[in-house]
């Protein structure tokens, strides 16, 4: 599931190749769509916050088992997180975690996205202030993000389906930060 290539950043030295650069820059950056809670659709189904290391949350629905990741799991296949819908539907959601370096974002992410058949619909996004990109495979909903530490986090959840759309949707758009209980006194103190 690792979606991990290194890549070569080439810079130009002339100022008119900057001048572009900035152009294109700006243009790519004024079409990224921005996703906040108040978008959360609390009626597509009933959630729970749930938090996986080091320090992300999701709300999930409230009916799906969060199913145990063993060490072995956790170390060979970085994954983080998993639940599954009650039914024998095949409906599941996998958190990932990939140790890619410093040196990789959210815009090598895409264009490496891009370069697979595999992925469709990808699209640069920013959720609730954290820079991602969605996409989609033949079968699961995805969503790729970075921490500061050079990890990448792969979202996938699935099978695809219309009435799973909204679900993904949802799972996606409630990405956050988990607070701590200093962010908590922060804002009591702000406030």
């Amino acid at each position: 599931m690792a979606m991990v290539c290194t890549a070569a950043m080439i810079s130009g030295a002339s100022a008119p190749v900057w001048a572009a650069d900035d152009t294109e820059i700006a243009a790519e950056a004024a079409e990224v769509t921005e996703y906040t809670y108040d978008m959360l659709e609390k009626e597509a189904y009933e959630g729970t916050w749930l938090s996986f290391e080091p320090g992300f949350d999701l709300y999930v629905p409230s009916d799906w088992e969060v199913l145990e990741v063993s060490e072995e799991d956790q170390k060979e296949h970085g994954l983080m997180f998993q639940a599954k819908a009650p039914d024998d539907s095949g409906d599941n959601m996998v958190v990932t975690a990939t140790d890619i370096g410093k040196d990789y974002d959210t815009d090598k992410m895409k264009a490496e996205l891009e370069t697979e058949e595999t992925y469709t619909d990808i699209e640069k996004v920013i959720i609730n202030g954290i820079e991602a990109v969605v996409f989609n495979t033949d079968v699961t909903y995805g969503l790729a993000f970075l921490d500061d530490n050079g990890i990448m986090y792969n979202v996938q959840m699935g099978e695809i389906s219309d009435e799973n759309a909204e679900i993904a949707q949802n799972l996606f758009i409630s990405l956050r930060v988990t607070e701590t209980t200093d962010d908590a006194a922060a804002e009591e103190t702000a406030e």
